[in-house]
């Protein structure tokens, strides 16, 4: 992919995630103001009694919110920092932006009052949360892994491996559209194989980065930065305490912004 080609397509994302954070927001405030707005009737395994973990649906809401702002000024951070820069692994970063855009269509099931429903609409948006799920542990797999040297012939080629067989399994992997968790995302099988291989990926893809950074003599901050941002975005994929929504984006946030000044100082020496 070209430069120009990737510039377009990084504008074309920040500006069509702008619109569909601004929508939400009027939806959202629109049915606060008239007091339509209802919260789903939720699955809570083991309530807390800690004021700070226990479920507040206000802070789903405003998670998710958080969410958006940071993938809209992440990829305009992306656009402007690395515009005239050949950077292979900002394509698979801009998949797991990707990954964490779709996984705010959880937002949609208490706005269009869906839950408890048999909707195709509301299966869609399981099935969407899930692919997202899937996809951003798999994005910075390839950030650290896929985008080397030695694989960047097949840059193209690994994006859309990695986009089809998260959607290939999302579609395939059973939702159940009557329990709702916490962070209004919708019930799907395999739940625990899924969240532990998406730990292992994670690991591995930090474990590499950090061999990387020793092996070139990089600074550890790219290291450190990426291995918050895999944790930061874990917590705010299933955030709704009130701890969660303060830490989740406040370490994806820090990761975010590590590993990106890095990555660019380190093409701008490269350059």
């Amino acid at each position: 992919m070209t430069i120009k080609a990737r510039n377009r397509i990084t504008l074309i994302f920040s500006i069509t995630t702008t619109f569909f954070f601004v929508l939400s927001l009027l939806t959202f405030v629109f049915q606060v103001l008239t007091g339509r707005l209802s919260c789903p009737n939720v699955y809570i395994k083991d309530t807390s009694k800690i004021f700070l973990l226990a479920y507040n649906s206000k802070c789903v809401f405003i998670s998710i919110f958080l969410q958006y702002f940071y993938v809209i000024f992440t990829s305009f951070m992306i656009y402007r920092s690395f515009e005239k820069t050949q950077a292979n692994d900002m394509l698979f970063f801009l998949i797991f932006l990707l990954a964490c855009f779709f996984d705010t269509s959880r937002i949609l099931i208490p706005l269009f009052k869906i839950s408890g429903t048999y909707s195709e609409f509301l299966i869609k948006i399981g099935n969407l949360s899930l692919f997202a799920r899937l996809l951003a542990p798999l994005a910075l797999f390839g950030t650290t892994v896929l985008s080397s040297d030695e694989l960047n012939q097949n840059v193209n080629y690994n994006i859309l491996l990695l986009i089809m067989s998260a959607l290939f399994f999302s579609i395939f992997i059973p939702t159940n559209n009557t329990i709702i968790y916490p962070n209004f995302c919708l019930s799907y099988g395999y739940t625990r194989l899924i969240r532990v291989l998406s730990f292992f990926v994670c690991l591995a893809s930090s474990v590499t980065i950090f061999i990387t950074s020793l092996k070139n003599e990089y600074k550890l901050k790219m290291a450190i930065g990426f291995t918050l941002i895999c944790i930061g975005y874990a917590i705010v994929f299933n955030s709704y305490s009130i701890l969660s929504t303060i830490a989740g984006p406040l370490i994806l946030g820090t990761g975010t912004w590590f590993y990106l000044s890095e990555v660019h100082n380190h093409y701008l020496w490269i350059d």
